[in-house]
């Protein structure tokens, strides 16, 4: 058993060795610094920023959904309003009464039922009047502007004034009022409260009639130049507030110094529009003086060109014949090269003729003289 267990152990350890001897090779290859501390890098961050991996996560998320938001037109919607966190219940509790959450500049309507058992509250119903009559205004003016029918019978001035009045206690409700203690004091502040809102009433109305007095005067104003068009667009106060400083202006002692001075621009005018037109004059002068010259000597001119039209046509004729003649004897110089180049061709071949016929005639008499020899030899 011994010897057996001893095998397997050497086996075992013989495979090991087999199995890890690349890296012990590889790191008996690597030059390790003893004195110096071993660092090892890991992707995780230290406790202090931990947190920094979870904003990560969360910014990444897949359950997010990222919009676009258009910076001019979310500034142009939400301009002036405001949020107010002063009643924010966001409590989970099981009484029955509504949640507040945050309220803005813009007043939203709630419908209540009669479930609830909260009633409507002075401020809110302030607000749905004051809504109410706004939303009122603006639809009986975008059926003016729009609708060809006959419009209805409520009187727009009305409106605005009803609305105008709304603003005005909520004014007087809003304004810090000094609490007496006596009763008698607080009836006399009560009176004049009443007697302040009545008259703030009033002011409010006149000015609502004084805008559309504005409004009917100034819409049927069809002016032609940017002052009387400025004047028509102006409040009628300002109009008039106008009108009263110009009447002061014309005071005798005022007009008195206006009528001097326009005397003096008119009298600088004309000196200045005198100067102008002698300026004018001297220059017309000298310019038909340069004119005259001009013409004077384009009469001499004028005398001989008859003459020179003609030679300038006879010298385009001649022009015209040369060309003709400068063609025609190209012409012929290339007739002449071509006949000289056939002569010389032609001699060549004489050449070559009396040459053939000379060595033709040499040869011929040679056969003759041989011929002749043969004779003699056979006559012998």
């Amino acid at each position: 058993r011994v010897k057996i267990v001893s095998t397997i152990i050497d086996g075992v350890y013989a495979l090991h060795l087999f199995a890890f001897q690349p890296l012990i090779f590889a790191f008996s290859a690597i030059t390790m610094s003893v004195q110096n501390e071993d660092v090892y890098e890991t992707e995780d961050l230290p406790e202090d920023e931990q947190h920094l991996r979870e904003e990560e996560a969360q910014e990444n998320s897949e359950e997010v959904e990222r919009i676009h938001i258009d910076m001019e037109s979310a500034l142009k919607r939400f301009k002036g309003r405001m949020i107010n966190a002063d009643h924010v219940d966001f409590s989970d509790s099981i009484a029955r009464k509504r949640r507040t959450g945050y309220a803005s500049g813009a007043y939203v309507l709630e419908v209540i039922g009669p479930d609830v058992d909260e009633t409507e509250t002075i401020d809110q119903k302030f607000h749905r009047l004051n809504y109410e009559l706004v939303e009122l205004a603006e639809a009986m003016k975008e059926q003016k502007e729009n609708s060809k029918e006959k419009a209805s019978t409520i009187n727009e001035g009305d409106v605005v004034a009803m609305l105008d009045a709304v603003r005005a206690v909520h004014l007087n409700k809003t304004a810090p009022s000094a609490q007496n203690a006596s009763g008698s004091e607080h009836e006399t502040s009560a009176i004049s409260t009443a007697a302040s809102a009545s008259t703030e009433n009033r002011l409010l109305a006149l000015e609502s009639r004084l805008k559309r007095i504005e409004q009917f005067v100034g819409g049927g104003c069809d002016a032609f130049d940017e002052v009387t068009k400025k004047v028509c667009r102006a409040p009628l106060a300002e109009v008039i507030e106008d009108l009263r400083l110009r009447v002061q202006l014309l005071h005798p002692t005022h007009v008195d110094g206006l009528h001097s001075r326009v005397n003096q621009v008119l009298a600088k005018m004309k000196q200045a529009e005198e100067k102008k037109l002698e300026k004018m004059d001297s220059d017309f002068e000298e310019k038909v003086a340069n004119l005259y010259e001009l013409m004077a000597k384009w009469d001499n001119t004028c005398v001989g060109l008859p003459s020179a039209v003609q030679r300038i046509h006879g010298l385009q004729k001649l022009h015209e014949q040369a060309q003709q003649f400068s063609s025609r004897l190209t012409q012929l110089v290339g007739c002449r090269a071509q006949l000289v180049k056939s002569i010389e061709g032609e001699q060549m071949a004489m050449f070559d003729f009396r040459q053939q016929t000379a060595d033709a005639l040499t040869k011929l008499t040679t056969d003759m003289e041989k011929i002749s020899a043969r004779i003699e030899a056979l006559s012998k």
